[in-house]
Order: structure tokens, then sequence, then C-alpha cells
């Protein structure tokens, strides 16, 4: 009886540290990600800001290429 017993104890500690492996492993997964996520949202505001920067940039230019052009037909 206290053998059996001993044996279901040890096959609940190595059950609970399976658990607790996995746990870790998925944790450390998580914050992998989290941190992967994070990096790929700053690179799409940093190119965010870029694409307004370029469209500012072509509306200034066409702005001025168009006042040429009127000028240049008056």
């Amino acid at each position: 009886m206290a053998r059996e017993e001993a044996a279901r104890q040890r096959e609940r500690e190595r059950r609970q540290q399976a658990v607790d492996k996995a746990q870790a492993a998925l944790d450390k997964a998580e914050q992998e990600h989290a941190k992967r996520a994070a990096a790929i949202q700053a690179e799409v505001e940093a190119l965010a800001k870029r694409s307004q920067t370029e469209d500012d940039r072509r509306n200034k230019e066409r702005e001025r290429l168009e006042a040429a052009l009127q000028r240049a037909r008056s």
C-alpha cells in the first residue's frame, strides 16, 4: 500500500514537472511573439510616417509644377 502511494506520488511529481516545463516554454514563446510583434508594429509606424512624408513631398511638387504649367500657358 505504501509502495503504491509512493509510486502515485512520484507520478504526480513527474506530471507536475512536465506541466511546469511546458508552461515555461509557452510563456517564453508568448514573450518572444510579443517582442517580435512590437518590432513589426514599430516598423509599420515608421513606414507609415515615411509614406506620409513622401505623399506630402509629391503633393508640394505637383502644386509647384502645376503652377509653373499655368504660368507657361498664360
